[in-house]
């Protein structure tokens, strides 16, 4: 569930989009006999006119519950949800002037309300901030009765993108590894580096433009994860004006690249020094894995620990 708030000069406009009749049906209202929408607006007007400084007098809400959940809401779970989401903003639904719509049109139930902002006693009704409190209303509104919130999906999402980005670091910091050990290798051309790459998990081909025709960079892809990245974004190291700044020739001309020492590759003195550093590369990333985890576990304990202290120790 989501809901969003403003407090505005409310009009027709306004007025004729909520209760325009194809969009749905009235849920309810308070204070208000007429049924066109210019004679409502001028029941507002009796008790908005009390109060001359106030430049925004109508508050327009929306509570909108999950599309799926709305839909098997019933009108009397409905109007109990619009009366406790009026009353947190402090809105008072059997004090304010107000009429609640549910737009059906679209695929979900959603509520309109448009509320007097003015009170009858010509103060009005604090504005201050509402749609942000209108956002954790719906958010603990449906908590309350067990539906589903829109804030807390999307705080789950916000987590689930903070994980995927740690899990991006530790890949493009894992090919960087590679390719520094690649280049300790001395390989003898660009192509003698792809090999060497390619036999760890990484797959690298050259970048052409699309335009000239000619190669303009390297793309590296992680064969376990299946993800590519531009080479410079992995690391400007492993750009390939970088690599051959290191006196590692590229033949442009043609693809078919000089031959690298196959023998070297093929040695077993070359497969035990490879294999021997990607189980080093492993451990080392995994053990920065437990270390992510257990300054986690530290955190909690600390957490845990102020919690005691501020209750004076007692369990809690």
């Amino acid at each position: 569930m989501i809901a969003k708030a403003k407090a505005c000069k409310g009009g027709s406009n306004l007025a004729n989009y909520v209760m325009k009749p194809e969009k749905g049906y009235e849920l309810m209202r308070f204070g208000l006999c007429e049924e066109k929408p210019t004679e409502l607006l001028n029941e507002f007007k009796m008790i908005q006119n009390l109060n001359s400084r106030a430049k925004n007098k109508t508050f327009s809400l929306v509570l909108s519950p999950e599309k799926n959940e709305g839909n098997l809401l019933s009108d009397a779970k409905l109007r109990k949800l619009t009366k406790e989401f009026m009353k947190e903003l402090d809105i008072d639904p059997e004090q304010q002037q107000f009429i609640a719509v549910v737009h059906t049109e679209k695929e979900h139930k959603h509520i309109h309300i448009i509320a007097n902002r003015v009170k009858p006693d010509g103060t009005v009704i604090s504005d201050k901030h509402i749609g942000k409190r209108a956002q954790w209303i719906a958010h603990r509104l449906a908590k309350k009765y067990n539906l589903i919130s829109a804030k807390e999906t999307q705080i789950q999402n916000l987590q689930k993108l903070k994980n995927q980005e740690k899990n991006l670091k530790g890949i493009k910091k894992g090919i960087k590894r590679k390719h520094d050990w690649a280049m300790k290798q001395n390989p003898t051309s660009v192509k003698a580096y792809i090999k060497i790459m390619r036999k760890m998990g990484v797959e690298v081909t050259p970048s052409i433009n699309q335009f000239s025709n000619k190669v303009q960079g390297l793309r590296v892809k992680d064969k376990e994860s299946d993800l590519d990245f531009k080479a410079s974004e992995v690391h400007r190291s492993m750009s390939l004006n970088k690599i051959m700044a290191n006196g590692i020739p590229f033949d442009e001309e043609s693809y078919a690249w000089e031959i690298y020492s196959d023998a070297k590759m093929d040695s077993k003195e070359f497969e035990f020094s490879m294999s021997q550093f990607l189980s080093e590369l492993s451990r080392a990333i995994g053990g920065q894995q437990e270390n992510i985890e257990s300054e986690h576990d530290k955190k909690k304990k600390r957490r845990k620990k102020n919690q005691n202290r501020r209750s004076g120790g007692r369990k809690m």
